[in-house]
């Protein structure tokens, strides 16, 4: 069984209080550092998009970048830069830049593509810990398609998902966050609230006295059940997807649970491994065993959420574990509803008169 946390030479991160994620070490002054970064984006710091930044706060979004560079100033702002340049020039089918491309007529087409490529549902539920978590089923997906698509496929794929999370999904999660310390409990703005889902923490207020206080973090948990090694050959889908996530939206993640790990990871691991900086690859947790990760999910998820595929299954005749909880590649016209949620966030980015999505 493959369970620790995967430490770089230079960096340790720190557990939380209650253990059970692991925290970025942040230097004593790094409010210091997110000033200094900040003033190099004009007096307010309006030389940074707002629609780049979960809640509209571009000083928890500097951090993330100044945790992406470990706090190196000058490093942080070229990544910043890079990023802005990025937004304004990237170009899908011939639209140039963010805005126009979620303005401009959806590719359901690549969107279609890339659900049979990566079965996933980009928002499943909220943690314990009120974290919304990202579900992914890369071993049901369809490896030959993900080797002949343009990476254009997957380019628009990691914009749509990227825009989604920091405009919907974080925002949702912080309104969470901020209902259940005036309300009786945690509100989930997509429907009716769970008597058994426990309140949230403070996002960091446990670990550090903080005064940029948001949800900007997902738990994403990936199951590898039915993966094979022609997996190396989708190489180069990770690296396209990993090149679009880590340089244009870096640490959106709070961890990341594999789950299902085959006998042979080992080889998809040091394959990977050298694509992820350090401190993400402290935040992977990776399990073999269906008891132990079961038990690690049982941490984070109330029972009723944890997904049927990963919730070991009795002779009682009772059905565990929620079911239908990604997209499937064999039957691509099933929408889960966290997938139903981002076609109607697409739909309503767009200004053309032909937005509609086309899945049943």
């Amino acid at each position: 069984m493959l369970s620790k946390w995967f430490a770089g030479a230079e960096l340790k991160e720190m557990p939380s209080p209650a253990g059970t994620f692991h925290e970025y070490p942040h230097p004593e002054n790094w409010e210091a550092l997110v000033e200094v970064l900040h003033s190099r984006f004009g007096t307010n710091g309006e030389g940074i998009p707002l629609e780049m930044c979960p809640c509209g706060n571009r000083k928890a979004t500097l951090r993330r970048f100044l945790v992406a560079r470990k706090y190196v100033v000058d490093d942080a702002e070229k990544m910043l830069r890079d990023t802005i340049d990025w937004r304004t020039n990237v170009t899908i089918g011939g639209v140039k830049g963010v805005e126009l491309i979620l303005k401009s007529k959806p590719r359901w087409d690549l969107i279609a593509a890339n659900r049979r490529i990566i079965p996933a549902t980009p928002f499943h539920c909220y943690t314990r810990q009120g974290y919304p978590v990202y579900a992914l089923r890369l071993g049901k997906g369809d490896s030959s398609l993900a080797a002949s698509v343009h990476e254009e496929c997957h380019v628009y794929s990691s914009i749509i998902r990227g825009e989604h999370l920091v405009r919907k999904i974080l925002p949702d999660a912080h309104s969470c966050y901020q209902n259940s310390h005036v309300g009786p409990r945690l509100v989930d703005p997509t429907s009716e609230c769970k008597e058994s889902q426990t309140l949230p923490e403070s996002p960091r207020a446990a670990v550090v006295e903080d005064s940029i206080d948001i949800f900007d973090k997902q738990v994403v948990i990936v199951d590898l059940e039915g993966i094979g090694m022609s997996a190396l050959r989708c190489l180069y889908v990770f690296k396209v997807i990993n090149s679009v996530a880590s340089l244009n939206y870096p640490e959106l993640s709070k961890a990341i649970y594999i789950v299902n790990a085959p006998s042979f990871f080992d080889y998809l691991w040091s394959a990977v491994k050298p694509l992820l900086a350090s401190h993400t690859q402290n935040k992977i947790r990776i399990y073999q065993s269906c008891a132990q990760q079961y038990e690690a999910l049982r941490e984070i998820l109330i029972e009723d959420d944890i997904p049927d595929y990963l919730t070991p299954q009795e002779n009682s005749g009772i059905f565990r574990g929620r079911p239908g909880c990604v997209t499937e590649s064999e039957y691509p016209g099933y929408r889960p509803e966290g997938v139903k949620n981002m076609d109607l966030w697409i739909e309503s980015m767009s200004q053309d008169s032909s937005k509609e999505c086309p899945f049943a």
